[in-house]
């Protein structure tokens, strides 16, 4: 058995019938624990906690085994680093697995397909659901405290399509997907057309906040975690006249994924994160103006008709651009077609913010860092598709304190937690 305080053996009893057939009645090797394959160690909770969530969630494997080793003095026959790794990952595959079938049965007892299409009796309900907004008074007086851009007025600044929701019936949901280098199934020669593409494995994390309470998932791509998200949202009761308000980086596949995946509510609204809108327009610009200089003064122009939510004004600004200063159309026009595409998506930013909304889905890039890129990000790190996920499953449970009911139980609570 495999401890926290040190890797030992003990001696197990049985009852058998008679000395003649030697039948076992009782045998405790398998009545009290479950069966193993080979030489493998039975783990005590306190051994997983020590070496899941405050070693390998942290740092290597290597350093992980060597650190307990050492502590335990059993650097000689201690846990072998190997041994940990797969450790790890069967119990990470386990959190896994919990998660898809109890996913499963929540979207079934709630009349959900497994795709996430509602089959119930309220499908007219959902898709009438209209969204609680704060009141025109408070919006009106925020606008009032924002200084517009010169030509403009607060009118123009109240006409921006996304609504400025009641954050107590909104849950605030931030998701984005980050990628860690994959690792090689066999060594691939240096002349080998593959050895120069780079290859990644994908993990996709979301956040959700909301009434003071937050959560964090995982999943293997954006359709499996926007199933874990249907059914977190519904065991925990915040779908009835709620707003599922999503913060992402604006990439337009991830957008079609949300909106499929809640097609079935009309309460749903996206936000382009206010910071890779800058960041995509200063990458565009760079690349379509003649220099550096110029570039500066269209973004010290453009990027305030931004802020205001005024959409329109920052496409014909571009648009209305000398061409003698631009050396790249097809970039311009990216840039003009990616304004266009999430028009609907872009707020006025000055008023939200007066009026204390989010802008940004910084707390979904934290989660990314912390999740995975932490831990599987540093120099020379390459991961296998499921060893990457299973230990960001175990990073998962860790943010959401429930490492401790896991390896006692099995189980999760997968309620909303305190902020």
């Amino acid at each position: 058995m495999d401890g926290e305080v040190g890797r030992f053996e003990f001696q197990t009893h049985s009852v058998v019938n008679d000395e003649e057939d030697k039948k076992d009645l009782f045998d405790t090797s398998v009545s009290l624990f479950p069966v193993l394959r080979g030489n493998e160690y039975y783990r005590t909770v306190g051994f997983k906690e020590i070496a899941y969530i405050y070693g390998d969630t942290q740092i290597s494997f290597r350093k992980t085994t060597d650190g307990i080793n050492r502590v335990r003095y059993q650097q000689e026959n201690g846990t072998p680093h190997r041994t940990l790794h797969d450790g790890t990952e069967r119990e990470g595959a386990g959190i896994i697995k919990y998660l898809d079938r109890t996913s499963e049965c929540i979207l079934r007892q709630n009349e959900f397909s497994e795709d996430g299409l509602y089959e119930g009796a309220k499908a007219e309900h959902f898709s009438k659901n209209e969204p609680i907004c704060l009141t025109k008074e408070e919006i009106a007086e925020a606008a009032n405290l924002c200084c517009c851009p010169a030509g403009y007025t607060e009118n123009d600044l109240l006409n921006n399509p996304v609504i400025y929701e009641n954050q107590v019936h909104s849950v605030d949901i931030s998701i984005d997907d980050v990628v860690v280098k994959k690792q090689e199934e066999a060594r691939i020669g240096n002349n080998s057309s593959d050895a120069k593409k780079r290859k990644y494995v994908h993990n996709t994390v979301a956040h959700i906040l909301h009434a003071g309470g937050k959560y964090t998932l995982n999943g293997f791509n954006t359709i499996i975690t926007l199933r874990y998200l249907l059914a977190f949202l519904l065991n925990n009761g915040i779908v009835d006249d709620k707003r599922f308000q999503f913060f992402t980086d604006g990439h337009k596949a991830l957008n079609n994924c949300i909106f499929k995946a809640f097609s079935w509510n009309n309460n749903v609204g996206l936000i382009l994160d206010w910071y890779h809108l800058q960041k995509k327009c200063k990458e565009k610009l760079s690349m379509a103006m003649n220099g550096r200089v110029i570039r500066n003064e269209l973004l010290r122009d453009l990027m305030p008709l931004l802020w205001h939510g005024l959409t329109q004004g920052a496409i014909d600004l571009l648009k209305n651009t000398d061409a003698s200063l631009i050396k790249n159309k097809k970039r311009m026009a990216e840039l003009i077609e990616y304004l266009e595409r999430n028009r609907q998506h872009i707020p006025c930013y000055a008023v939200r913010k007066k009026l204390g909304l989010r802008n940004s889905s910084a707390i979904g890039e934290k989660m990314n860092h912390l999740i995975v890129s932490e831990r599987q990000k540093h120099n020379g790190m390459s991961w296998s598709k499921k060893g990457s996920m299973h230990l960001a499953a175990i990073t998962v449970i860790k943010r959401n304190n429930e490492s401790k009911k896991w390896f006692e139980d099995k189980e999760l609570d997968f309620k909303l937690k305190a902020a």
